[in-house]
C-alpha cells in the first residue's frame, strides 16, 4: 500500500499537467486521493487516460493560458467551482527552446517569451491563489502548500539555455524564499518548496541524455 500523506479529498491544482512530469504528478497525487485539476495550455490528449482511470470526481482538465491574469482567475473559479477550494498548488508549467543557443544569440524576443512562460505565469498563478487563500477557513489554511518544479539549470546554470535558467533560477531562489516568508502570515501551517529535478525523457525530449542518468521527480 502507498503511504498515506493525508491528502484524501484535498484539492490540487498542477499546472503543465499534460507534460511528462505534470502527468505523473497528477497521477500520485490521485492516487492518494486527493482531487486534481489538471491545467494544460494547448493539448489535453495525454491526460484522456489519467481521466478515464480515474473519474471526473477525482480529476478536472481545465485550460488556462497562464501569462494572461483573466486566463487565470478564470481557472480558479472553474476549479473551485467543482472540487472546493485549491489548497495545494504544483507551479511545474514551463518552456525551454529546442534552439541551443549562446547569450549573444539569444534574441530579445525568446528571452522574454521564455521569462513571462516560466517566471511572470508563475507570479500571476501564485498570486491569485494567495489571494484566494487568505480568505479561506482555516480547515483549507492547513493543508495550504505550493510547490514549485525547478530545474538543475537554476542551480548551475545551462549553456545554450540561458533564459530557462535564469527563469528556474528566480523561481527556485527569489520567488520560493520570498513566498515561504509571506504564506506563513495568512496560513501560519503553510509550507513553500522547491525541487530541481535534472534532465528527463518526456516526449518533448526523448531520449536526449544516457537512460541511466535520468530521474523523473
Amino acid at each position: 500500500m502507498p503511504l498515506d500523506l493525508g491528502l484524501e479529498g484535498v484539492h490540487v491544482l498542477v499546472t503543465g499537467a499534460s507534460g511528462g512530469i505534470g502527468l505523473e504528478i497528477t497521477r500520485l497525487f490521485a492516487d492518494q486521493g486527493a482531487r486534481v485539476t489538471a491545467h494544460y495550455n494547448t493539448n489535453s490528449a495525454t491526460l484522456q487516460p489519467l481521466l478515464s482511470q480515474y473519474g471526473s470526481e477525482k480529476i478536472q482538465a481545465l485550460q488556462a493560458n497562464l501569462t494572461n491574469e483573466p486566463s487565470v482567475t478564470k481557472l480558479f473559479n472553474e476549479a473551485s467551482s467543482s472540487f472546493g477550494a485549491v489548497q495545494v498548488l504544483i507551479l511545474n508549467h514551463a518552456i525551454s527552446s529546442t534552439v541551443s543557443e549562446p547569450v549573444w544569440k539569444i534574441s530579445l524576443d525568446r528571452w522574454k517569451h521564455t521569462i513571462d512562460v516560466n517566471l511572470t505565469s508563475s507570479f500571476i498563478v501564485a498570486k491569485e491563489y494567495l489571494a484566494r487563500l487568505e480568505g479561506e477557513e482555516e480547515s483549507v489554511k492547513d493543508k495550504a502548500s505550493i510547490v514549485i518544479i525547478g530545474s538543475t539549470a537554476g542551480k548551475f546554470g545551462e549553456a545554450g539555455n540561458a533564459d530557462y535558467a535564469a527563469s528556474k533560477s528566480a523561481l527556485m531562489y527569489g520567488f520560493t524564499l520570498s513566498l515561504k516568508n509571506e504564506i506563513v502570515k495568512i496560513a501560519p501551517k503553510a509550507r513553500v518548496n522547491s525541487i530541481g529535478p535534472g534532465w528527463v525523457v518526456t516526449v518533448r525530449t526523448p531520449l536526449m541524455v544516457n537512460s541511466s542518468a535520468y530521474a523523473l521527480y
